[in-house]
Formats: structure tokens, sequence, C-alpha cells
């Protein structure tokens, strides 16, 4: 899903299906697919994009997606009249209908609701390290997989464990919905024969589902991560909830997921509607907002002609490529003097070296914690390469600051107490500093963190040639990058410190 440079057509069965897709899009859904001026094509490393196939004028509308033929909430549950309002997230209820309709090998989706458009959705997962490491659960995972998933950093490593997380929490509340065996748990599907609630299965359009009498747990647990990525790396937000934070509040869109990500520029703007509901909606079939009448709009950029044969980026958001890695499965690179210069937003997650420091404070490491977390300061603690200096984020020095106030004592006395009111106070800005030997302190701490993410990066020693399938050096290129990452923002932010320089 990250642009590279180089593009070619797409073969002729991935254009077919797009061709499908238009006819879907207009003749099911009254979508004006003659305004239409992007096409996919093939990049090289990054899958497919979207081009501009003629100059595209600022402001334009580049396309309108009738509300119909997005894929969330709103527009599935009314396909499971058996599942309740609320019963599963929109996750998992997206998820759901995509294991349902599933395509077959090199086949389209029957799915006669939304077939033209699961058709076109990726078929392979296999590079994504969240499946890595779900086959690792599995005891099902390759070799080249399981090189990489150890050679990951270890702040890479906690944000797919967390992915993980989120996937069987899924996983669990779909599988109890999909089959409700007596006496059994999602996880003992693969012991059931018969006696289930198969009325979800029926309405699937795989003849090995919708007529199964046995079921093999294995078989719909690696459709379901199949289905589960196409939604967590597609999804864009779409307010269909009264309570804009809603995590429903998501679609899949048609087109748009052809889309690239772009770190500097995106040309694709989604317009979204303007806040116009209160923010206490219940999750009741009320607080459910009904499928739009209207279409979802996106325009290009208001100050520039799109060129004929211009990739069409869509900025994801301002994520570290921490984040890209674990939740999309690819990374920004970056010139070697991009993060020096500071034209790189490079970011290092330093949870794990705060977590020991604070944990080698003996005794007192408890009112340290306590006090972090009553504060909202626990966690979160991050360095940066921009915007210039180089430097930590402020809860980062929030917290050193309190480490270096309190870790000289072995227990609360009222010389705590008096620290901590000094730390309070310089973190709600009535103080500057709590004394200049605490500043010192907790910069020579930063130095000391730095210090243990330059070594760590620089013993790390990932194959450059690896074998196995075409994603695999592509992928071993990307954790290289992580690592690089995290030993040039440490150096950089050395480099302030050293410099003198105010955070």
């Amino acid at each position: 899903m990250s642009p590279s440079d180089g593009l070619d057509v797409m073969d002729d069965l991935d254009t077919q299906r797009w061709e499908r897709l238009l006819v879907w899009l207009r003749d099911k859904h009254g979508m004006d697919t003659a305004a239409l001026h992007i096409e996919p094509r093939t990049v090289p490393g990054a899958g497919r994009g979207l081009f501009a196939t003629k100059d595209i004028p600022p402001s334009s509308i580049l396309f309108e997606i009738p509300s119909g033929a997005l894929m969330n909430a709103a527009t599935v549950l009314p396909l499971y009249p058996q599942i309740k309002e609320g019963q599963l997230s929109g996750t998992q209820l997206v998820s759901l209908h995509l294991l349902l309709h599933k395509p077959s090998g090199d086949a389209d989706s029957p799915d006669p609701t939304f077939g033209p458009y699961i058709t076109t959705l990726p078929r392979d997962f296999s590079s994504h390290p969240l499946t890595w490491l779900v086959n690792r659960q599995r005891k099902k995972e390759d070799s080249w997989s399981r090189y990489l998933l150890d050679h990951v950093p270890p702040s890479a490593w906690q944000a797919i464990s967390k992915l993980e997380k989120r996937f069987w929490k899924d996983w669990d509340a779909v599988a109890n919905i999909v089959v409700r065996p007596l006496g059994l748990t999602p996880y003992a599907l693969h012991n059931m024969s018969q006696g289930g609630n198969l009325a979800i299965l029926t309405q699937s359009t795989r003849p090995e589902l919708r007529n199964a009498r046995t079921f093999e747990r294995e078989t719909l647990l690696s459709d379901y991560l199949w289905a589960w990525l196409n939604v967590n790396t597609r999804c864009i937000f779409y307010r269909i909830r009264q309570n804009r934070s809603d995590p429903d509040n998501f679609t899949l869109c048609p087109i748009l997921d052809f889309a690239n990500h772009g770190t500097e520029r995106t040309h694709i703007f989604p317009v979204v509607e303007s806040e116009i509901w209160g923010t206490t909606g219940q999750r009741t079939p009320a607080g459910r907002k009904k499928a739009k009448a209207d279409a979802f709009a996106f325009y290009g950029p208001s100050d520039i002609t799109v060129s004929q044969g211009r990739e069409l980026l869509l900025k994801y958001g301002a994520h570290s490529n921490r984040f890209l890695f674990s939740e999309y499965g690819f990374v920004t690179r970056f010139r070697p003097s991009d993060i020096s210069s500071g034209s790189f937003e490079g970011e290092v997650d330093v949870q794990e070296f705060v977590e020991d420091m604070i944990e080698k404070a003996g005794p007192i490491k408890e009112v340290i914690k306590f006090t972090l977390e009553d504060s909202g300061y626990w966690g979160d603690w991050t360095l940066h390469s921009a915007p210039r200096p180089a430097h930590p984020s402020w809860r980062l020095i929030t917290a050193l600051r309190l480490l270096c106030a309190l870790e000289r004592y072995s227990a609360p006395t009222f010389e705590t107490r008096t620290a901590i009111n000094a730390w309070t106070d310089v973190t709600n800005g009535v103080g500057h500093t709590i004394s200049s030997v605490n500043e010192r302190r907790w910069r020579q701490r930063l130095l000391e963190i730095c210090e243990a993410i330059r070594e760590r990066a620089q013993s790390s020693n990932i194959n450059k040639s690896q074998s196995g399938p075409s994603w695999v050096a592509w992928m071993a290129e990307n954790v290289r990058i992580l690592w690089r990452e995290e030993l040039e923002v440490a150096e950089a932010v050395t480099a302030s410190v050293r410099a003198g320089e105010e955070f």
C-alpha cells in the first residue's frame, strides 16, 4: 500500500475486475462512472495505485461513491436480521460478511450485495506482520515470517501484539455468532461435528460453508484473518453514529482502497460531514444512523492540477513507521540524511526503557508509577527527529523529571511529597523546572536511553539474502528501515542534548 517508482497497466484479470466494479457501481447504484477520470495501475513494490487519466483541475470531484455501495455497519447489519443491534462491532460485522463471501482462488465473489467490490480486494496477506504472529500462535508459521518476526524491533513487536489482541477479541465474538455449540467455546470449533446454530452460515455464498456439516476451525480462522485484515487496512472514517468517536464510524469504500499512502502530499480529500449531531447517542437502533442517501464524495487538491498519469495518493494519517508497519504492513522509506536534517519525522517508542528505569528505582517505584498514572502521564514516551531540534516528547520529559526527583528515596516521606508537588507545578506550567540538578539528571537519563537504543540497533543484523516469496525481501528491508530509524533518531536526540538544546 505504499508508493514506489515505476508503474504499469494491471493484468487482464485485475482489469476485468475493475471494469465489473464500475458496471456494478453504475447499474446497481447509479454512479456516474463516465465522469471518472482515474484508473488503477500496477505500482511495483506497492501493489496497485490510482492514476489520473487526464489533467484534473484544482478542487475537482474525483469520484462520488453511492452510500449503498459502501460496506459498513449501517449497510451490512440489515443483511443479518438474526444479529441484534450492538451484538457485533462494525469491524466484527463487516469482517463476518467478508468471511461468508470470500472469493475462491481467482474467482469472483458471488455475494449478491457487494460481490463486485469484494472481488477487487486483496486475496493474500502473507506479508502482513499480524499474519506472522497469528500463524505463530497456530503453530503454522513458515521460516521466512519466523525470521522476520524474531528480528523486528521490540517496539514494533509490542505494536503487533496489541493488534493481535484486537484480532483475537473480534474473532472470539464472531466465532460465537457463527457457531454456538452447546457448552463449547469458539476455540473448540474444530472438535465439533453437529449441533451448532448454523443460521449465519446458511447465508454464505461459499458452498463449503453453506452446506457444511462439520467445521474446520483452522480454515475458518484463516479466512477470518483475511477478512479482518481487509477491514483493518482499508477502512476510512465515515459517520454512522451520533457519537463522533464511536469506533463504528468507518466504511470500506470502492475505488478509494486502490489508493496508496502518501507521506507529504495527499491528492484525495474525503468530504466528511460537519458536526450536526450530539455526542451522547446510545448504542441502540436509534443511535445508529441509517445508511446515508448521499454519496461519499472525494475531491482533488485545491491548490494544484493533478496532471495526467500522476498517481493520486491518500495520506493515511500522521502515523509513525512503527504504526504503519504493524497496522498496514509497510513503512515510509527515507534517505540517509532525512532524519538528521529533520526532513523526516522519525519516531522511537521508549516505553520499555523508561519502565526498566522505574523498576530499578526500588520501593519508590510504586509511588512513581501511581503518580504518573494518576496524572495521565504513564506511557506514550517517544523520541522525535522533527520538528528540529530532535527531541524527547513532553510526556517523556515529564516522566523522567519525576523519576529523577524520586529515585533516591526508599519510601514515601514529606520530602517525596514536596518533590511531587514541585513536579506537579512544572507539569501544570506553574513552574519552569524542579531544580537545576533535576534538569541535569533527566537529561543524563535521556542520553542513557539513546545510547541503549543506539547499541541495540547497531547489533541488529537482518539477512539481506532472504530467499522465499517475493514479499520476503521487501519486508526484510522494511524491518531494516525500522532499525535504522531507531538508530538515527537516537543519534539525533543525543546530538540535541549534547548541544544544550532546550526542549
